[in-house]
């Protein structure tokens, strides 16, 4: 039997949602006015929600359903598929059943990329047919890019997009990049925060997302554990966010080089038992933390190159072509600071800190422990991967 998740109760008109997609970086275009007169007449007959931050689009979902599906009559009004077994005539069949006592009868499709290329189009032809009674929503999942780009297949094919843009919406969530990410990241947690009654300066503010990262799903739950722990406390204190926020594995990967750095072995030995503590098989996590050290070395050595060359601005349109050709497509440090600007600093001060030849020698003990981690070790005899690990940053930070 089809249930909405979380389905809400009534949230107000279909401009509200539009509204509030507007002011939370949320794209939405060929929007449409309700009429009093005949709301289902002129509301949206197909939605297609796409982007990358499933936590927010999830939240417009919701709102959405909670305008358009009575809570009472869901079993009657509402049907839920899955891309890889919906077919555009099961679709449009659910769609022409009249809605029993809700503004619409909605027909929701999660991981609708995933449908069948030949569905799509056909179903891009129905789309126009769909009754003023119906609502389509198609649903993607943020994608994996790679090298910066969406993988073929993780979104619905533009025939879709198209059709949809004429009788209804694209709402694309997330997509903001650089400092527009971290603001928009800033203004949902200060809100979260307000609307707890609890007080929280800039500073702490910008310590709390520094440690959490611009994910809306990770800081929401953070956020509530610093509300909870708080008590009846009016402010969120920067020793709260130390003691209780845990720190992305990326963020004490930053301390663990930081350490390297500065030439200190029992402080990087330190941060690597922390990165340990997040897992139980070390032979599972050494390869993790092996691969964020790496990544975070690559990155230095990028900046540094950069920084050597002469560029003093961390974005594409400001390096010379024939710098971009050298650099690699995953770490891109110019992909990095797009999303998450306040890295440069800390990318400035680790460069700083370490010499090419540094760089290079780490480079060389990087590419040691993995062989030793995979068993090509030429003879070290060392099986224990947390032990490797200790010998990799114990000779980084000589």
């Amino acid at each position: 039997m089809p249930q909405i998740p979380l389905l809400p109760a009534k949230t107000g008109k279909i401009a509200g949602l539009l509204e509030t997609v507007a002011n939370c970086g949320l794209e939405c275009d060929n929007a449409y006015a309700m009429s009093s007169k005949d709301k289902s007449a002129n509301q949206p007959r197909a939605y297609l929600f796409a982007g990358d931050d499933d936590y927010r689009k999830q939240q417009e979902l919701e709102k959405l359903l909670g305008d358009l599906v009575a809570p009472d009559f869901a079993d009657f009004d509402f049907e839920q598929m899955e891309g890889d077994s919906a077919t555009s005539d099961r679709i449009m069949a659910g769609l022409a059943i009249p809605p029993f006592s809700s503004t619409k009868r909605v027909v929701l499709v999660k991981f609708a990329n995933k449908m069948d290329e030949a569905e799509q189009k056909k179903l891009a032809r129905q789309l126009p047919d769909t009754p003023s009674s119906a609502c389509l929503i198609l649903v993607t999942p943020a994608s994996d890019k790679t090298g910066g780009r969406i993988k073929k297949g993780d979104e619905v094919i533009g025939d879709i997009s198209r059709a949809i843009r004429k009788v209804g919406s694209v709402v694309k969530v997330g997509g903001e990049k650089g400092r527009a990410r971290t603001d928009s990241a800033r203004k949902h947690a200060a809100s979260i925060f307000a609307a707890a009654g609890k007080k929280i300066d800039e500073k702490t503010l910008t310590a709390f997302i520094q440690r959490v990262g611009a994910d809306f799903s990770v800081l929401t739950s953070e956020a509530q554990k610093l509300i909870d722990y708080s008590g009846d406390g009016s402010a969120i204190k920067a020793a709260d966010v130390a003691r209780v926020v845990c720190e992305t594995p990326e963020e004490k990967v930053f301390k663990l080089v930081d350490a390297i750095g500065a030439r200190k072995p029992r402080e990087a030995m330190r941060f690597l038992d922390e990165l340990f503590e997040t897992g139980d098989r070390p032979e599972s996590e050494a390869p993790k933390v092996l691969a964020n050290i790496a990544r975070t070395f690559r990155l230095i050595w990028q900046y540094k190159m950069l920084s050597k060359a002469g560029v003093r601005y961390f974005q594409k349109g400001s390096v010379p072509q024939e710098l971009l050709s050298f650099l690699p497509s995953t770490p891109n440090l110019l992909d990095i600071l797009s999303r998450q600007s306040w890295q440069e600093n800390r990318l400035r001060s680790q460069a700083s800190l370490m010499s090419r030849d540094h760089l290079i020698n780490g480079f060389d003990a990087i590419a040691r422990a993995d062989s030793m981690l995979k068993g090509a070790d030429g003879g070290a005899h060392v099986e224990d991967p947390r032990m490797i690990m200790e010998l990799l940053v114990l000779e980084l930070s000589q």
